[in-house]
C-alpha cells in the first residue's frame, strides 16, 4: 500500500494522539480486559501493575502500548526488561514483530524491528531497547524524556531492579508498566498489589473472561481445573491471574489471615479468666518500628506502632494500658524483645515489679527437638492455633498481613524448624517484620510457663528468662 507524504503524516498524527487509532492501524482488536489497560495508559497513569492468567494477551497488549508510547514523541525511548534475554527477544520481541506484520504496511515504513531492538526512522536513539533484569546497572543510564519501562514477567524481576527503575522514571510523562503472571508472593510485583497498592494502578486479566473467539481456548482452563482443582494455587495463577495463597516455606496463608482477621471472633475485654498478655518489639534502626500488642484470650484488643520514638515510650504506654484495664500485676504478662536495644529497656519492667518474659529471638524453645529457637516456636505456636481452628482475632492491617504471609522457614541439619532472621528477610527486599514479631510474642502461650517468667517483687530473674542461647 502506497501513501502520499500528506496521508502518511495524517495517519501518523492519528495514531500518535489516539491509542485506539493505533489498534485499528495494527488490526488489533482489544478485549474488554485489554481495553482497561489501554485506557489506563491513555489516561496518563504513570505506574501500572497488571497481573494476568495465561492467555488473555498480556504480551500483545504490552507491545501495542510500547509502540504507541514510542510514536507519541520524536526521540522517545521504551525499555523492555525481563528476567532473561530469552524472554525479551524470543517472546516479547517476536510478538512485537508479529503484531507489526499484521498491521498496515505504512507503519513498517518507519518502524523496524531488528534482531535485538526496535528503531524508528533509522535513529538508534529513538526506539525500543531490551535489557535483562539481572543487575542494577542495567536499569541505570536512561534519562530520556517521555521514558517508558515495561517489565515483562514481572514476578521474576528483583525488588532492587524495580526500585532502580522507579528512581529513573522521574519525568512527568514517564510510564512504568509491570505485567506478567503472578507466580510468587515474594517479589516487587506482589508489593504493587499489597504494601504499595496506593502507588500503582492495579489491573487483573482473568483467563476465564477471555473471549472464546480469541487465540486462547477455554479448554485449557478446564484441563487445569481437572488436574489441579479450582481451589488450587495453580488454577489461581494460571487462570484467574491471582497470586498464590502462599509461597512454599511461608508460615501463614491468605486463608489463615482471613480467619484471623474476622472481628466477630473478638472476645470480651472484661473477661476474667482469659490470658492477658502484652507483646513488645523494639526498633533497632531509624526506619524500624517499635510495636505493642495487647491480648485478651486469643484476641488483640489494642495495638500501636511507633517510628523514631524511644522504646521506653512504648513500655510506658503498655503500663498505662494495663492501668486503664484495671489489671493487677499478677494477672497479666509482658513478653518483651530482649535482643539488641531491648536489653537497655528491661529494667523498667523490674522497677515496676511487672511479670515479664525476656524474649530472645535466638533463645532456647520449650520444644528444642522441634524448633531451633524461641522466635520460630512463637510463630508456629500461632500457626498451630489457627490450624486447630481456635478462634483468633488480630487487627486487619495490610502491613501486618504482608509480614505474616511472606516470612519463610526452613529445616536445619538437626531436623529443626527455623525461621529466617530479620536480616535475611530484609535482604529479600522486605521491611523489618516488627509488627508480626510483636504479634507472635503477644500470642506466645509458652510464655505462661512459670519458670520462664520473672518473679514479682523478687530480686532475681529466672535463669531461662535471661539467658540467650547462641
Amino acid at each position: 500500500m502506497r501513501l502520499s507524504v500528506r496521508n502518511l503524516e495524517k495517519a501518523y498524527r492519528a495514531v500518535r494522539l489516539d491509542i485506539y487509532a493505533l489498534c485499528r492501524a495494527l488490526n488489533f482488536l482489544p478485549t474488554k480486559q485489554q481495553r482497561e489497560l489501554l485506557d489506563a495508559v491513555a489516561a496518563g497513569q504513570r505506574r501500572i501493575a497488571c497481573k494476568s492468567g495465561q492467555g488473555p494477551g498480556k504480551t500483545s497488549v504490552s507491545c501495542v502500548i510500547a509502540l504507541w508510547r514510542l510514536l507519541r514523541y520524536e526521540g522517545s525511548m521504551v525499555v523492555v526488561t525481563a528476567p532473561t534475554m530469552r524472554q525479551c527477544k524470543d517472546v516479547w520481541l517476536t510478538e512485537f514483530r508479529r503484531i507489526l506484520r499484521r498491521g498496515d504496511p505504512w507503519i513498517s515504513c518507519f518502524v523496524e524491528a531488528q534482531r535485538s531492538r526496535v528503531v524508528v526512522v533509522g535513529d538508534p536513539d529513538w526506539g525500543i531497547k531490551l535489557v535483562t533484569a539481572t543487575r542494577e546497572e542495567n536499569a541505570q543510564g536512561f534519562h530520556e524524556e517521555h521514558l517508558t519501562v515495561i517489565g515483562d514477567e514481572a514476578s521474576g524481576i528483583p525488588r532492587e531492579i524495580v526500585t532502580q527503575f522507579k528512581g529513573t522514571l522521574s519525568n512527568p510523562d514517564s510510564l512504568f508498566l509491570l505485567i506478567g503472571n503472578p507466580n510468587t508472593r515474594d517479589c516487587a510485583f506482589f508489593d504493587c498489589f499489597h504494601a504499595q497498592q496506593k502507588d500503582w494502578e492495579r489491573i487483573t486479566f482473568n483467563a476465564e473472561e477471555t473471549p472464546i473467539s480469541s487465540w486462547f481456548h477455554t479448554d485449557r482452563n478446564k484441563l487445569v481445573e481437572e488436574e489441579f482443582g479450582r481451589d488450587s494455587d495453580v488454577y489461581r495463577v494460571r487462570v484467574l491471574g491471582e497470586f498464590p495463597h502462599a509461597d512454599p516455606n511461608c508460615i501463614f496463608t491468605e486463608a489463615m489471615l482471613d480467619r484471623m482477621q474476622d472481628q466477630s471472633r473478638m472476645v470480651d475485654a472484661s473477661a476474667q479468666n482469659e490470658v492477658r498478655q502484652f507483646g513488645l518489639d523494639f526498633a533497632r534502626h531509624g526506619g524500624d518500628e517499635s510495636v505493642l500488642f495487647m491480648r485478651v484470650g486469643n484476641s488483640i484488643m489494642e495495638w500501636v506502632k511507633k517510628v523514631r520514638k524511644e522504646p521506653s515510650e512504648v513500655v510506658l504506654l503498655a503500663f498505662q494500658w494495663q492501668k486503664d484495664m484495671g489489671w493487677r500485676d499478677n494477672t497479666c504478662l509482658y513478653v518483651a524483645d530482649a535482643s539488641g536495644i531491648g536489653q537497655g529497656i528491661l529494667h523498667k519492667f523490674y522497677d515496676e515489679e511487672k511479670r515479664v518474659l525476656e524474649f530472645h529471638n535466638g533463645g532456647r524453645s520449650t520444644e528444642p527437638r522441634k524448633y531451633a529457637n524461641r522466635i520460630t516456636e512463637a510463630w508456629f505456636t500461632l500457626r498451630q492455633r489457627v490450624i486447630q481452628e481456635v478462634p483468633v482475632c488480630i487487627p486487619d492491617d495490610r502491613i501486618l498481613r504482608q509480614q505474616l504471609t511472606t516470612r519463610q522457614y526452613f529445616m536445619n541439619r538437626k531436623g529443626q524448624l527455623i525461621l529466617e532472621t530479620k536480616d535475611e528477610y530484609k535482604k529479600r527486599g522486605h521491611e523489618s517484620p516488627d509488627r508480626a514479631d510483636a504479634l507472635v510474642m503477644a500470642m506466645y502461650d509458652s510464655a505462661m510457663t512459670e519458670d520462664c517468667v520473672s518473679n514479682i517483687g523478687g530480686t532475681e530473674r529466672s535463669l531461662r528468662a535471661s539467658v540467650q542461647i547462641r
